[in-house]
């Protein structure tokens, strides 16, 4: 693996692997294969027949040296040639503060950060202009200091203008400053007279890849614009490349149930999924007869073309907060009951009773376990799974139902977390008593893919949970009270009715 001490070196390495690759070399594929988002979730066959790039050879290089993207690999290295200090580190939390004047006090102490001011230091390879352009005032901080108000992100699967993604208004003020208009923007806002004279100097605009690799009808919510997109030759069924997901997957998770039904309007495929959210009998029937298997999907899961498996979660993750959700669990977060019963009448046994499990009816689940006494250790390992879901949810009717069935309570998901880990995450006390009180051998010293016990994934949770419902200090006692190691690192946590808990278990 080269050295990150010269950034060449690792410029070579990637033009190297592009040679190789093409040339068929087995290795090579292999790597690709490994670690390139849009083929790591098919066959090996299919990752040798990818039309590989310099750009895809750059990501591969990139993920091997713990980047997410090549703008995040290419920082790394200029951040070992140039020394910034602790003032870096201030400079991005005044930017993700939204701290106008502590910001431009410190780029007036320290003007050496103005090299490093359009660098992508901010989720997904933002820059900090793309962070604050909704703030008027420290957008025009940064601007004085030197920023480049049309510099892009870095992100692997595609950068970012500064107008996509901006609200009317902030757009207009950055347009104001400079900002240029993009297709994609101009298919946000709604600018037709700007597409049709981008148009008419270069037709490309149509389908061309913007943030995430979305084209610009996946930004477009204005059937007026859809309508002159799909006219032009836009393909509804153009998947973005870091979610894998259709402008009309984007739309329904972004909740815009209107722009997503103008789509199915407009001939646009309609999953199970999307069937089921907009709440449409004929639709999800549509979808089932189209792929009987969808009555077994998954979101985010492989096994249902249309809502494959992403680098970056499908859209749908983001529409609910969870991935693997089934058509049946959509339809209750909907609030769909008809349609429930429509996939519930269409399922076999093993999925009937997950559905009981997720709508919480003992009554359905014990009567159908009964019924087939070795369901649930037969169950596949994705659908035992969905105890963890329950976890992390808060789902306690659902987690003691499970428990109670005889499922899996050491089970772990693709991040290692188990149930428990799930619940400790988010603070959920009752469903860590209700874990703790249905196992004679709790899994206290496991260590989830990020290296944290359920204790110290709860120690976590505390500061990075954005559920809010959460009793950290309860699910704390819990813990510690059923022999979790306590770090002493820990201590003090900044919170004394914490810090007393955690001493009593250290």
């Amino acid at each position: 693996m080269p050295s990150l001490e010269n950034l060449e070196d690792v410029i070579r390495a990637a033009q190297a692997l592009e040679s190789d690759f093409n040339s068929g070399d087995a290795a090579a594929i292999e790597r690709v294969h490994q670690h390139l988002p849009q083929v790591k979730f098919g066959s090996r066959a299919d990752a040798a027949s990818f039309p590989l790039t310099l750009n895809e050879a750059q990501t591969v290089i990139a993920r091997e040296n713990g980047a997410q993207s090549w703008g995040e690999l290419r920082l790394k290295s200029k951040l070992e040639a140039l020394n910034f200090g602790d003032e870096l580190e201030q400079f991005k939390q005044l930017v993700y503060a939204k701290d106008a004047a502590k910001l431009d006090a410190l780029l007036k102490a320290h003007p050496n950060l103005k090299l490093t001011i359009d660098d992508p230091h901010f989720y997904f390879g933002s820059t900090a202009l793309i962070i604050a352009k909704e703030k008027n005032d420290l957008a025009d901080v940064l601007l004085k200091h030197g920023a480049d108000i049309n510099a892009r992100s870095q992100w692997w699967a595609g950068d970012f203008h500064i107008l996509e993604g901006s609200s009317p208004e902030a757009a207009q003020r950055l347009i104001e400053r400079g900002a240029e208009v993009t297709a994609h923007a101009a298919a946000e806002q709604g600018w037709l007279d700007w597409l049709e004279a981008a148009y008419r100097k270069d037709a490309s605009i149509i389908n061309l890849r913007g943030g995430d690799g979305k084209t610009p009808l996946h930004y477009a919510s204005d059937p007026a614009v859809m309508d002159w997109l799909l006219a032009r030759g836009a393909d509804p069924e153009a998947r973005d490349l870091d979610h894998a997901s259709t402008p009309l997957q984007w739309q329904l998770g972004a909740r815009n149930h209107d722009a997503a039904r103008a789509l199915a309007d407009r001939g646009a495929q309609v999953d199970i999924f999307a069937a089921v959210m907009l709440g449409e009998t004929e639709l999800v029937e549509r979808a089932l007869a189209a792929h009987p298997h969808a009555i077994r999907a998954r979101v985010n899961q492989a096994g249902y073309e249309l809502t494959p498996p992403a680098d970056g979660s499908h859209q749908y993750v983001y529409a609910f907060n969870a991935a693997g959700l089934s058509p049946h669990q959509v339809a209750l977060e909907c609030g769909q009951a008809q349609i429930f019963a429509i996939l519930l009448e269409q399922s076999p046994a093993d999925l009937q009773l997950l559905a009981y499990c997720a709508a919480g009816d003992r009554a359905g689940a014990e009567r159908l376990a009964a019924a087939h006494p070795d369901i649930v250790p037969q169950l596949a390992d994705g659908d035992r799974r969905q105890l963890i879901h329950a976890a992390w949810t808060g789902k306690v009717d659902v987690v003691a139902l499970m428990a109670s069935l005889g499922f899996d309570l050491h089970i772990r998901d693709d991040d290692a977390m188990t149930p428990l880990h799930a619940a400790a995450f988010h603070g959920f006390a009752e469903v860590i008593r209700i874990l703790l009180e249905a196992d004679d051998d709790p899994p206290l010293d496991w260590l989830n893919g990020y290296g944290g016990t359920p204790l110290g994934t709860c120690m976590y949770g505390r500061n990075h949970s954005w559920r809010g419902d959460g009793d950290f200090p309860a699910s704390l006692k819990l813990l510690v009270e059923a022999g979790s190691e306590v770090n002493v690192n820990w201590l003090p946590s900044g919170d004394e009715a914490i810090d007393m808990i955690l001493r009593a278990g250290v």
